[in-house]
């Protein structure tokens, strides 16, 4: 069984903390019978396409008057270091604030390095922003970790961790989960960074992640840094989970991410199922990080038409 960590602080309790346990027998989001499976279909036959649209997220027949908007933004913040190496936290804190996303999807933030001066940043950013925060370690180091984070401007009802397949001799990587309370609706809101150097790696760990959302009981919505193309194997993979890149639909340039100064290459994604209907998405250019963000605005359907 995996162990994992998550820690998350709530706006209304000052320093509130949740202790995840592996992955529960029953309920929504990650873990158990009902909620997720740990195997799937081999996609190894799974060739670049082009982006599946779907009901849904495109000319749902549901009218749109009830939706809830809400604006998710996915971005790897590279430990709130620059290229220089100087730690610079709070500018990132700054440029999430000037965005002003109801769902933050952070990766490579880190809790406790001496690297970042054993600050807790997945903490200290959402004090910043007056959010909840998921914190999913995937390195851990002596002191301190690696991972993923999600932070929230509504409440967090429950949260989860999965680790994901790695290469040989690649680090470990993570699916970390928030199950949130969006004015009465709960959604399954993800975060996650693929491997970088091993397309294989990346298949496999896309196909657990598809098992997690296919397993999903509420609409859901997933952020990241694939580090991938549109169209190569990993992001089909998510697509055929009924994942839709809001991006492809309504963006309005090539929506390149990486390298932030000068991008020539689209890795990072906000992902939807079809309870949301995309409205906009664009790219962000933090003057942080080495990548660009992508912020996309969702109608999130009403629970009668999903």
């Amino acid at each position: 069984a995996l162990l994992a960590v998550l820690v998350v602080t709530a706006v209304a309790i000052a320093g509130a903390a949740l202790v995840l346990l592996p992955d529960r027998a029953t309920g929504p989001g990650l873990g158990g019978p009902a909620t997720t499976s740990t195997t799937t279909s081999d996609a190894s036959d799974v060739t670049p396409q082009q982006q599946t649209t779907r009901t849904g997220a495109t000319l749902s027949p549901c009218p749109r008057g009830d939706a809830e908007r809400l604006t998710v933004l996915s971005l790897n913040v590279h430990s709130g270091r620059t290229k220089a190496g100087t730690l610079d936290l709070g500018r990132i804190a700054a440029e999430l604030r000037a965005w002003d996303a109801d769902l933050v999807l952070l990766q490579e933030v880190d809790q406790g390095r001496r690297r970042t001066h054993g600050v807790d940043q997945p903490r200290r950013l959402a004090r910043r922003l007056g959010y909840s925060h998921v914190y999913g370690p995937t390195r851990r180091f002596r002191p301190g970790s690696t991972g993923n984070a999600i932070l929230s401007r509504w409440p967090v009802v429950d949260v989860g961790l999965r680790h994901l397949p790695r290469g040989s001799g690649a680090y470990r990587r993570g699916l970390v989960r928030a199950t949130v309370d969006v004015h009465g609706q709960q959604v399954d809101v993800f975060s996650t960074h693929f491997d970088h150097a091993s397309r294989h790696a990346r298949r496999a760990q896309a196909r657990v992640v598809a098992a997690s959302v296919r397993r999903s009981s509420w609409p859901v919505v997933l952020g990241g840094d694939l580090n991938a193309e549109p169209g190569m194997p990993a992001v089909r993979v998510l697509e055929l989970a009924g994942l839709v890149d809001g991006w492809s639909l309504v963006g309005r340039d090539e929506g390149l991410t990486v390298p932030a100064a000068s991008p020539h290459r689209r890795i990072d994604y906000v992902l939807a199922d079809e309870s949301f209907v995309p409205v906009r998405s664009r790219v962000l250019v933090s003057f942080v990080s080495d990548h660009r963000g992508v912020m996309t605005t969702y109608d999130l359907l009403p629970q009668r038409c999903q």
